[in-house]
Order: C-alpha cells, then structure tokens, then sequence
C-alpha cells in the first residue's frame, strides 16, 4: 500500500471515529437540578432536617450490613 493511501485511511478512519464520539455525546441525556437558597429562621427546621439525614444513614448502614452477611460463606 502506498504511502498516501495510508494517510488517506487513516483520515478517512479518525473522521468516521470522531463522528462516532460526538453522536454519542449528543445522546447522552444531562440531568440538572435547580437549586435555590433558603433562609430559614427555625433552628427546628434544621433540626428536622438533620433527624432525617441520620435516619438515612442509618437505614442505609443496615441494608448494608444485610447485604454483606448475606453475601458471607458458611463453615
């Protein structure tokens, strides 16, 4: 093959791969979420807040702890 040819496909080969990757980029789908900020005044609200996030963690630790004793061998 000559010189030039090569080139040529090699070209023509990064062209149809850079085509490949900006398709799959436009297909990808972007997920935003707005955010705004509060004031809040309560203290009980973020007292609430926090009650919640610890109950969170706290069930997420269990399903956890499950999910490593299950996956445990047995003598």
């Amino acid at each position: 093959m000559e010189l030039i040819g090569l080139i040529g496909n090699l070209k023509t080969h990064e062209m149809e791969r850079k085509a490949k990757e900006e398709k799959i980029l436009l297909k990808k789908k972007l997920l935003a979420f707005k955010s705004t900020l509060t004031v809040s005044d309560d203290e009980d609200d973020d007292q609430e807040d926090d009650e919640d996030l610890s109950l969170l963690v706290k069930n997420i630790r269990r399903m956890f702890n499950k999910a490593n004793f299950n996956n445990q061998k047995k003598w």
